[in-house]
């Protein structure tokens, strides 16, 4: 299955400080592609595209990953990685 990141999910990756956050992430993302099922599916209105969201809480703090996979392209898309503040705000600019 071909994997892709998002530019959004490359740029908070490299502006991630906090390497032990970013090792969770990576833990994350190989488990996302080991079951593309196992993340949430999400309500309305991201329902209709499928996309699944995976999160996580370190030090106080709580993340998100959303992804959605193409069966017919074999591929799993990761569309946004980034804390859980207005999370769902910026994942809507996938769903318009």
């Amino acid at each position: 299955m071909k994997t892709i990141f998002h530019r959004k999910c490359q740029k908070f990756l490299q502006k991630l400080s906090d390497q032990k956050v970013r090792k969770i992430f990576q833990e994350k993302v190989d488990e996302i592609i080991a079951d593309p099922t196992a993340g949430k599916l999400l309500e309305h209105p991201f329902r209709k595209y499928q996309i699944r969201s995976v999160a996580f809480d370190f030090l106080g703090n709580s993340y998100r990953v959303a992804y959605t996979q193409n069966d017919e392209k074999n591929e799993l898309v990761f569309l946004l990685m980034d804390s859980r503040e207005n999370f769902y705000e910026k994942l809507k600019n996938f769903a318009k």
